[in-house]
């Protein structure tokens, strides 16, 4: 994502903005004219945003793809960002949407699979041979079942099982109570369950 950073305008006269810079003061700075700011939130929220993207579209070409579309749209509006909410909140939402859109476009898309190594399920001490194999299995089944969930479920879940955001700014992400977040997580696990017992069901018989 490094064609993503931009330059340092050659006539600003202050120093550029430090990695300690918080995103407010990174934001502040860009809306008055110092790209190189940019660079910045870039650098901190690229890799978040590319795990999040990854995780909803499975496949690492579109993910890279998306994600620089992500930081573009970002740029690009960030003279409209009032701070009502984090930085990252707002940014999460822009992905959320660029992410959706080529799901939704893709029509014959394949059901790809990826690495999901933060899910509580998986975690497991140097596994060996035998448990790596299970555990790809496992991955693989995971993520099939989370391709079949409904686009609002499976998102709640990306948010806050796998990507650790907490529920209050999962809420603002997804701009509904926290009591709402709550309920549609524990709906959207269910099914979840239910789509893996399936499918471990189905492998059983297959034996």
């Amino acid at each position: 994502m490094g064609n993503l950073l931009l330059k340092k305008p050659s006539n600003t006269t202050e120093s550029m903005v430090s990695d300690s810079s918080s995103d407010a003061d990174c934001v502040r700075r860009i809306q008055h004219g110092h790209a190189d700011a940019f660079e910045v939130l870039v650098r901190r929220h690229e890799k978040t945003i590319f795990n999040l993207v990854y995780r909803m579209l499975g496949d690492y070409d579109d993910a890279a793809e998306v994600s620089q579309e992500v930081f573009l749209s970002a740029y690009r509006a960030i003279g409209q960002f009032r701070g009502d909410a984090n930085f990252s909140t707002w940014l999460y939402r822009i992905a959320l949407n660029h992410a959706t859109t080529r799901r939704r476009s893709t029509h014959s898309r394949q059901q790809r699979t990826m690495q999901i190594e933060d899910m509580e399920i998986l975690r497991d001490a140097q596994p060996g041979p035998a448990e790596m194999l299970e555990r790809k299995e496992l991955q693989e089944r995971v993520q099939l079942a989370l391709n079949k969930l409904a686009p609002e479920d499976a998102t709640v879940i990306l948010l806050r099982d796998l990507q650790d955001v907490p529920y209050d700014e999962v809420a603002r992400v997804l701009e509904i109570p926290v009591g709402t977040v709550k309920s549609r997580l524990h709906r959207a696990r269910q099914a979840l369950k239910s789509l893996l017992a399936t499918h471990f069901c189905a492998g059983r018989k297959a034996i």
